[in-house]
C-alpha cells in the first residue's frame, strides 16, 4: 500500500511515525512545501536567537533515511484527482497513492487594507521561511508592529522585544489572546509584556498603510485616527485553512476540510488533520489527529473525541496558564463563575448545572489535569461535599478492587 501525506508539520510527521511503526513496508511519500521540519511551536525562539534551525527541528536528522520515507520538498500540490487517485504538484509530477492525509495546516491571511498586501515588510509567523526573514528585517529594523495580539502575535511581539526592537502591538477587541483568556488572566500578561517595553492600542484597527518610495511600509494609520511608525510588519490576525488545491476534487469543505470522528473526509480513502480541519489547531491536537488518521488508514478504527473543548497552555515571561474549554460564557448562558485569587495565582471555574465548562488556572499549574476530564466526559460535581477549587483527581477515581486499579469515576 502507498500513503502519500500532504504537509510535514505536526500532523503529517505524526502520521508518518505511526504508519512505520505499525506496517514499515507500507511505501510512504510526503509532499510539503517547505524546505525543513520545524516546530511552529518554537519560531518565536529562532526569531529571538534562542534556538538555531536545529533547535526548532522535531524529528531526528535521519528520521526520513531511517524510516525509508519519501520526503518531496520546496513541493507545492496544485490538484487532487480523487477517481484516478493521484495529486499533481507545482513541477508536473503525479503522485499516486491508495490512501491520501492531507496535512497542509493554515495559512496567514492578510487583510485588504489599502497598500497593506503591497508592502514589501509585511510577513506572517507561521512557518520557519517567515521567521527567517523576520530574522533578517530584525538586523536594521528599530519599529515593529504586530497585527493581532493572539497567541502567534505575542509570540512574535516578545522574539521582537528579546531583539531590543520597540514593537507596538494592535488589537482590535478589549484584551490580548481573548479566544484563550479572559480579562483578569490577559491583563496579568499585557502588564508582563508592557514591562519589557511593548505598547499595546486594543479597541482599534488598521485602515490604511502609508508606504515609501521603494514599497514598504513605513506608517500604520487606525481608524482611531492613531498613525504608528513600521519598519516591518507582522501579520498574525487571522489564519485560513490551507486546502485550495481541493477545488474540484470533490470533498467537502466550508472555511475548512469536513472530515468525521475518523477524520475521513466525505471521500473514500482521503482523511485529513491538523488546522487544515479547523478542529483543535493546537500542536498536541494535531499531532493526535495525524497519529489517529494514520490508524485508521491501516484499517483499523479509532475516533478523535477531542473537539470538546479549546485547551491551550499559555506561558510568557515566567507566568504559566491553563485554560480549558468554555472561559468566557455569555450571559444567557446562565453559567455560575467561581474566582479565586491570591498574589501569585489567578483561578476561574465555570459551570452549568453541576458541570464544569471552563477553567482557567494561572499561576501554579500542578495537579490539574483531571479539569480536561471533568469538561470532557460532563461529570456532575454538584454531589461532591466541597469546594469547588478542592476538587483534585482523588475525587474522580475509583479502585477497581480487582485489579487494585484506580479509575475514573463516571
Amino acid at each position: 500500500m502507498k500513503i502519500v501525506i500532504i504537509g510535514a508539520s505536526a500532523a503529517g510527521i505524526s502520521a508518518a511515525k505511526t504508519i512505520k511503526a505499525s506496517e514499515p513496508d507500507t511505501e510512504v511519500v510526503i509532499i510539503s512545501k517547505e524546505d525543513s521540519i520545524h516546530s511552529r511551536c518554537m519560531l518565536h525562539k529562532f526569531l529571538g536567537h534562542e534556538r538555531d534551525t536545529k533547535g526548532v527541528n522535531f524529528i531526528p536528522e535521519d528520521f526520513f533515511e531511517t524510516n525509508n520515507i519519501t520526503w518531496l520538498k520546496n513541493t507545492t500540490v496544485i490538484r487532487l484527482d480523487t477517481n484516478n487517485k493521484f495529486v499533481k504538484t507545482h513541477d508536473n509530477q503525479e503522485i499516486s497513492f491508495d490512501k491520501l492525509l492531507i496535512a497542509t495546516g493554515a495559512s496567514y491571511f492578510i487583510p485588504p487594507i489599502p497598500d497593506l498586501r503591497e508592502s514589501k515588510n509585511v510577513y506572517g509567523f507561521r512557518d520557519l521561511k517567515d521567521a527567517q526573514l523576520l530574522d533578517i528585517e530584525c538586523k536594521t529594523a528599530k519599529n515593529a508592529v504586530v497585527i493581532g495580539a493572539g497567541l502567534v502575535g505575542m509570540d512574535a511581539a516578545m522574539a521582537m522585544l528579546e531583539r531590543g526592537l520597540t514593537v507596538t502591538v494592535i488589537e482590535m477587541t478589549s484584551d490580548v489572546m481573548s479566544l484563550q483568556l479572559d480579562k483578569k488572566s490577559a491583563q496579568a500578561y499585557q502588564q508582563l509584556f508592557e514591562n519589557a517595553g511593548a505598547e499595546f492600542i486594543l479597541n482599534d484597527k488598521v485602515v490604511s498603510v502609508d508606504v515609501d518610495e521603494v514599497g514598504r511600509g513605513k506608517t500604520i494609520y487606525l481608524a482611531s485616527g492613531k498613525a504608528v511608525p513600521a519598519d516591518v510588519i507582522v501579520i498574525a490576525a487571522g489564519v485560513r485553512p490551507a486546502f485550495n488545491f481541493t477545488e474540484g476534487s470533490g470533498i467537502a469543505t466550508n472555511h475548512a476540510i469536513l472530515v468525521g470522528e475518523d477524520l475521513r473526509t466525505n471521500v473514500k480513502d482521503i482523511y485529513a488533520a491538523g488546522d487544515v480541519t479547523g478542529i483543535a489547531g493546537i500542536w498536541p491536537n494535531a499531532m493526535k489527529q495525524g497519529r489517529i488518521a494514520a490508524i485508521n488508514m491501516l484499517g483499523e478504527k479509532r475516533l478523535y473525541e477531542d473537539r470538546y473543548a479549546l485547551k491551550n497552555t499559555v506561558n510568557f515571561y515566567g507566568l504559566t496558564t491553563l485554560s480549558l474549554g468554555n472561559i468566557n460564557p455569555e450571559p444567557e448562558e446562565n453559567c455560575e463563575i467561581f474566582i479565586r485569587e491570591d498574589r501569585n495565582n489567578y483561578q476561574k471555574i465555570v459551570v452549568k448545572n453541576g458541570v464544569v465548562q471552563g477553567v482557567i488556572i494561572q499561576g501554579d499549574i500542578g495537579g490539574t489535569g483531571f479539569w480536561q476530564y471533568l469538561i470532557k466526559n460532563k461529570i456532575d460535581v454538584s454531589g461532591i461535599d466541597k469546594d469547588v477549587f478542592s476538587l483534585s483527581y482523588a475525587d474522580f477515581y475509583d479502585l477497581d478492587q480487582q485489579t487494585g486499579e484506580y479509575n475514573y469515576a463516571v
